[in-house]
């Protein structure tokens, strides 16, 4: 019985391994890997919207920021943001499909795009106007 381990004595070192694990995992995460970066800045993801069907896109790059700068409303920026996102699946869209589309899909597809991670919003971009207006800041 002298060898036996107690059951905390167990959970401690279920514990400690889970410490370890977590550890490793956080260090693997913090490994830069451009290549990795490079292979999913040209993945197309798909989301299957209830009103939309299967919605296909790609992810903003560095490259579209430039793109996206020559815009000079919000409403430029967000048509601009869903042209360049939806055209990496659909490389002869349009630039003006989303003035063109139906109302009700195109509120849609802002809706859906504006809460992937990639698409350039208030609550995904670093903040240019005032937290209770979020209007822009006019530049003096």
């Amino acid at each position: 019985m002298a060898d036996e381990k107690t059951n905390d004595e167990l959970a401690a070192e279920f514990e400690a391994k889970i410490a370890e694990y977590e550890e490793a995992q956080r260090a693997k995460a913090k490994i830069f890997n451009p290549q990795e970066l490079l292979e999913r800045a040209a993945k197309i993801h798909e989301v299957n919207h209830p009103v939309l069907g299967l919605v296909r896109f790609g992810e903003l790059t560095f490259e579209d920021a430039f793109e996206i700068d020559k815009c000079k409303t919000d409403i430029e920026k967000t048509e601009a943001v869903a042209w360049l996102m939806i055209r990496k699946a659909y490389p002869k869209l349009p630039r003006d499909f989303l003035k063109r589309m139906p109302l009700i899909e195109s509120a849609a597809l802002i809706d859906l795009l504006t809460k992937q991670p990639a698409f350039l919003s208030p609550q995904h971009s670093s903040q240019s106007g005032l937290r209770t207006t979020r209007k822009r800041k006019n530049s003096a």
